[in-house]
């Protein structure tokens, strides 16, 4: 008898790991308004109450008043207060009336006649640092915010034939990594990108050029001539690249070039912590492999070009677009037309390790697509102020609700949760989604809308909530870019 129970346990099938429990934050106010939104109305009240002994006009006036400057605060559209909806507007407006939308470099421009890279990355530079480990690498230096980016190209083995259990394995890894982010002195951010291009098969050809004897049997060379003619049809190159962004040490006069040498030498912990969650195949870019990137990106039509010859690779200063124009909801850069979303509510509830995969697959009606999770960690003091934060706000919304809501409560939970893992060692970031995607520039706009339904299909089977990033598609185009571009430090509206 007990010889058959065990058997039945051991036929079993062992339960799937899930994930989640990511919440967004939310700061204890009334009526939507936040802590100093509620501080603000309640001055309102009293200084309204105080003017009534004096004037009851000027009561009436001071409250009609502040309540048009507070119902902004309250009213949310997608995610973001109404104040800051009219303030994206006008600042919309004022670069078009400065003509800062349209960018055109090389001969035709009055500003340079380099080819540099537009907007945010116009005056970013890049260093080359030789490790002793792993040769020479690139880092990339935004002088106006004093950032410092190095770039891990990744080669995962992905999840075809692969046992949940190693999956699993994976993902615990990279959970890992992205808690010890958290203790990695002056690390701002950390991004991991997948971008997936149709593969013209230049690299096969080349390698079968290579390896190929002239006297080698007739069939062979039929056969290998053939294999290099179909099989690119339908692939697709698929580039996995992880950043890491520093900030200068504060109190400390560095130039940019120490600063380089000290990130490059950080660099080993990280590509081995690294290793587990990606498997092998993970080098530093060099300062062409990055100009490489941004070229492509910014020119699709040259990525075969590059691909074929790898010496036309232009230097970092030469490595922008001939013409850029940016719309409210488009981003037109030379030969491409780019739309980038934005994540504006993660999946809820738990989800399973392939959530993301079909989002990162690669899509042959597009000719590049780009998703970008962006990780900014928070220091282990920083965040076990957060969660404890948190879980008094969330039990304050839960309670002053006469019967609170389900997601109250399951907020509540999560709240909970989360500062429990937190003091058990956890890391706690704050985590965003990008996804670009690029099609070729037309005039009708009909190959942008197709892509804009696949991105949105993408999106709802990866249980995503996105929005088109209105009013600074240039801003993230260039985020998602191996460029180290943090978008809180550069925007104009900082809250």
């Amino acid at each position: 008898m007990s010889t058959d129970v065990r058997a039945r346990a051991d036929e079993q099938p062992q339960q799937q790991r899930t994930y989640g429990n990511w919440r967004l934050g939310r700061g204890a106010g009334l009526f939507g308004l936040g802590p100093a939104g509620t501080i603000a109305a309640f001055l309102v009240m009293v200084l309204s109450a105080a003017m009534i002994p004096i004037s009851a006009l000027a009561a009436l006036g001071t409250a009609i008043i502040g309540l048009l400057v507070l119902a902004p605060l309250a009213i949310r559209i997608n995610g973001r207060t109404g104040f800051q909806v009219i303030n994206a507007r006008i600042a919309w407006w004022m670069a078009r009336a400065r003509r800062h939308h349209v960018y055109v470099s090389g001969v035709a421009s009055k500003v340079t006649a380099a080819h540099q890279l537009p907007g945010v990355l116009a005056r970013s530079e890049v260093y080359e640092v030789e490790t002793g480990r792993s040769g020479l690498v690139a880092v990339v230096v935004v002088p106006q915010s004093r950032h410092y980016t190095v770039t891990l190209r990744c080669a995962p083995e992905g999840m075809d034939l692969v046992d949940q259990a190693v999956i699993d394995t994976r993902v615990s890894h990279l959970a890992s990594w992205l808690a010890a982010l958290s203790r990695e002195p002056q690390l701002v951010q950390a991004q991991i990108t997948v971008e997936t291009t149709p593969d013209p098969g230049t690299r096969l050809a080349a390698e079968v050029t290579a390896t190929s004897r002239p006297d080698a049997p007739a069939l062979a060379l039929q056969v290998l001539d053939d294999v290099v003619r179909s099989y690119p049809a339908g692939s697709a190159a698929v580039d996995t690249r992880v950043s890491l962004t520093y900030t200068a040490p504060p109190g400390r006069s560095m130039s940019h070039e120490d600063v380089c040498r000290e990130v490059a030498a950080r660099l080993p912990h990280l590509h081995a912590g690294l290793t587990g969650a990606t498997g092998a195949g993970i080098v530093p870019m060099s300062a062409r492999s990055l100009a490489a990137v941004v070229r492509a990106a910014y020119d699709p039509d040259a990525a075969l070009d590059l691909a074929r010859d790898p010496k036309l690779t232009p230097d970092w200063t030469q490595a922008g677009p001939v013409a850029t124009r940016e719309s409210w909801d488009s981003y037109r850069h030379d030969s491409g037309v780019s739309r980038t979303w934005c994540m504006v509510e993660a999946p809820r509830g738990v989800v399973y390790s392939r959530l993301f995969a079909r989002l990162t697959d690669p899509d042959p009606q597009l000719l590049r697509k780009r998703v970008t999770m962006v990780y900014r960690p928070y220091s282990p003091a920083d965040a076990a102020r957060l969660v404890e934060s948190d879980k008094r706000d969330a039990r304050f919304l839960a309670s002053k609700k006469h019967r609170p809501s389900a997601r109250d409560l399951t907020d509540l939970a999560a709240a909970d949760q989360a500062a429990q893992e937190e003091a058990t060692g956890a890391g706690v970031v704050r985590f965003t989604v990008l996804v670009t995607a690029t099609v070729a520039a037309t005039d009708d706009g009909k190959q942008l809308d197709e892509a804009t339904g696949i991105i949105r299909a993408r999106a709802g089977e990866a249980r995503l909530t996105i929005r088109p990033m209105y009013g600074c598609q240039a801003a993230g185009f260039a985020a998602g870019l191996p460029t180290g571009i943090v978008l809180p430090t550069h925007a104009t509206i900082p809250f």
